[in-house]
């Protein structure tokens, strides 16, 4: 490898590791919303188009958290996301999986407020 190939790879590593803090450092203005939704979802009478708008924002956060591995929150992300996703697939709102889906958000939130996330360094070369 070339001095200007290390140059350019810590250039790119440096650069996923400044978005990698600029996520976890806003990440609790992303799941906020999400909970807002989750909360209109449930105030609502449990409106399919609320667990839409639900499922959006949890999709967003898991694809990014998962793409900058940042930990917990990809794992949290991606079981809320299943979660709801069986409830978009069911034919009737089960309260046993409103409760985890729940408890999974707050979770998620809780895990944003406190700043207790991790995140791996990306390897792009293996």
């Amino acid at each position: 490898m070339t001095s200007h190939e290390d140059d350019t790879n810590k250039s790119v590593d440096a650069q996923l590791a400044e978005l990698q803090g600029e996520y976890i450092a806003n990440l609790y203005e992303r799941v906020a919303p999400v909970l807002v939704s989750w909360q209109a979802y449930i105030d609502g009478r449990y409106a399919p188009d609320l667990l839409k708008e639900v499922y959006r924002g949890v999709h967003a956060i898991a694809g990014t958290a998962s793409i900058l591995n940042v930990r917990p929150v990809d794992t949290l992300s991606q079981t809320a996301q299943a979660q709801i996703q069986g409830m978009l697939e069911a034919s009737e709102v089960d309260a046993s999986v409103v409760t985890q889906i729940d408890e999974t958000l707050n979770e998620m939130l809780l895990v944003a407020k406190s700043g207790d996330v991790e995140a791996a360094p990306i390897n792009l070369n293996g």
